[in-house]
């Protein structure tokens, strides 16, 4: 979804100053043992632009998919 740009020449990510650091190192063992990350708990930029871009995706949903319905609220039972 939205990968358009993910291969075009030049448009690389520059690597974070914190890929060696103790906090990503935890980070990928977490993830690597499949564990759980909370909000409060550290994780990269990107990753949490990524989750936040999803959540808000996954709201406007619910939102959009409660619109056809609308009409039938204040008829509801």
């Amino acid at each position: 979804m939205y990968t358009q740009s993910l291969d075009i020449p030049g448009n690389v990510a520059p690597l974070d100053a914190d890929a060696n650091s103790p906090e990503q190192a935890r980070f990928d063992a977490v993830m690597a043992a499949d564990g759980k990350i909370e909000p409060q708990d550290w994780m990269p930029d990107a990753y949490r632009k990524t989750l936040v871009r999803q959540i808000s995706q996954h709201a406007h949903s619910e939102i959009v998919g409660m619109l056809p319905e609308g009409n039938w609220i204040t008829r509801a039972p």
